[in-house]
């Protein structure tokens, strides 16, 4: 089905890099219009939803017809714009500030609504360019960032977020008639690379003001160690008298493994774990979020969760997630040492040891992870068994298991995830959405978490690869979101093929 074409981009730069991420982001849907050049008054407005501007030369800021902006919004529309043009517009102080290496600027929330969602009054995310603009965190000097000075709140105008750096308007909202204009500031930003701190969320909140941002992704502020992990765990469990904190067994370090249990364990069991290369650290934090998820709204979007009894080990390699590997604290892969289809492991390196990148250990099972996450398993038999991982967007299905129901669990994602969020591949790739149209399969069986448990009758695992292995907290809104709803969507599907007698 062919989209709409409802988001019209009004800028003086219609071939550059915002233009390029917008046809990325919302694909068929963008007009771009160069306002220095072509008509762009109410009857030409009125035919889209959304319209953005962004004057990239100052020069040209007078010949944006911002009156018929007002108007449109007025009647409804909705505008995002960049400061310079809505400070120009409002008789307002426009700053664009430099501070070399000294800092890396940042927004404090200021308001909790439904632009803002996902951070709470006082969160603060990196929100600056730098001078190069080169895709690397290395030129992370020399940064910038745009504020409005002055900005009186009130008669429908309210400061959404303020500088870290001199307490400026960062982003405002003006509600005007029936619609509104969000001003912000985009030009500082770079294009949102792959580790990028200050660009990462650049377009996250004009989804949200076009309503299709974030839905159940939170921002957490920091990245902590597993003890610290394992805290916020027994905190989050200790607000909600459902959900129980669960000594699992050692690791391989000697310290605890825990879970966080939900439900009555004599309904079928839905396992879902993450981290257990350790350094694919940022889905625990999402499995955390949807704990609270599932115990704050146990009818969300009408499905009956409590028919479900879940077992989520948001950390299943605690030593690798305190030292940022892949190996657990005896050097070995835990996705290759479970008991399926285990042999000892040759391919790819002249001797294999400990710490080699698919060390796979000196027989099945013998790490104490492995065996924790394998006692699960045989004790409870989940019908619906998800291990998230961090490289790039593709799920891996077992080697065994109800296609269908995968099946209809990677449609259900694809359709939620569609037009939401903007990320660039690992490694300096192509940017891309944030969805799972690529899936592939094991077969043959592997010594992986998935194949142990499709051999234990569970009726789909898959293994998830996410956008990760950052080096700190700043894409965790959007991973946070995108786990949740990869939950939602076979919770879902696994009790529509429940209702069908399929699992």
């Amino acid at each position: 089905m062919t989209q709409p074409q409802d988001i019209l981009f009004l800028t003086d730069r219609p071939n550059g890099g915002p233009a390029a991420d917008l046809d990325i982001l919302y694909p068929g849907r963008v007009v771009r219009l160069d306002f220095t050049s072509e008509a762009h008054d109410l009857s030409v407005l009125a035919r889209y939803a959304t319209v953005i501007t962004m004057v990239s030369a100052g020069a040209n800021v007078a010949k944006l017809d911002y009156a018929a902006i007002t108007e449109y919004a007025r009647g409804g529309g909705r505008v995002l714009s960049c400061l310079l043009e809505y400070a120009h517009n409002r008789g307002l102080h426009f700053s664009k500030t430099h501070v070399l290496d000294r800092m890396l600027p940042g927004m404090r929330i200021e308001v909790a609504n439904d632009i803002t969602r996902g951070y709470a009054v006082g969160d603060t995310l990196w929100w600056y360019g730098t001078v190069s603009g080169a895709p690397e965190e290395i030129y992370d000097n020399q940064a910038l960032q745009r504020q409005v000075m002055g900005v009186w709140e009130g008669s429908g105008v309210t400061v959404l977020g303020t500088s870290t750096v001199n307490g400026g308007a960062v982003m405002v909202e003006e509600r005007v008639g029936e619609g509104r204009i969000l001003a912000l500031d985009l030009l500082s930003l770079n294009r949102p690379y792959f580790n990028s701190k200050g660009a990462t969320n650049k377009y996250l909140f004009l989804g949200n003001l076009m309503g299709q941002g974030v839905r159940y992704g939170r921002h957490f502020p920091e990245r902590l160690t597993y003890d610290s992990f394992v805290d916020l765990m027994r905190a989050t469990a200790a607000r909600y008298e459902e959900l129980r904190l669960v000594e699992e067994g050692p690791a391989s370090d000697g310290r605890p493994m825990w879970s966080l249990r939900l439900g009555d364990p004599t309904r079928p069991t839905v396992y879902l774990g993450a981290a257990v290369h350790g350094w694919e650290w940022e889905n625990a934090y999402g499995l955390l979020r949807l704990a609270e998820v599932l115990c704050e709204e146990p009818n969300v979007e009408g499905l009956d969760t409590r028919r479900f009894h879940y077992i989520i080990v948001p950390v299943q390699n605690p030593w690798g997630f305190d030292h940022f590997t892949r190996q657990n604290g005896h050097g070995v892969d835990l996705n290759r040492n479970f008991d399926c289809a285990w042999e000892p492991a040759t391919a790819g390196q002249d001797v294999l040891v400990p710490w080699d990148y698919n060390y796979n250990g000196s027989r099945p099972a013998s790490e104490r992870e492995t065996q924790v996450m394998q006692g699960l398993i045989d004790r409870y038999r989940p019908v619906c068994l998800i291990d998230f991982h961090t490289a790039d967007y593709i799920m891996l299905r077992a080697h065994r298991g109800d296609r269908a129901l995968f099946d209809a669990i990677q449609a259900d994602v694809k359709a939620r995830m569609k037009d939401r969020h903007l990320v660039q591949q690992p490694y300096g790739g192509a940017y891309q959405q944030v969805n799972l149209e690529r899936a592939t399969d094991t077969t043959p069986a592997q010594p992986y978490l998935i194949c142990y448990a499709a051999e234990r009758g569970c009726a789909t695992a898959f293994l998830l690869e996410m956008s990760g292995n950052r080096t700190d907290m700043h894409a965790i809104v959007i991973n946070t979101d995108t786990v949740v709803e990869i939950c939602l969507a076979a919770v879902k599907q696994t009790l529509a093929g429940l209702g069908e007698g399929r699992s």
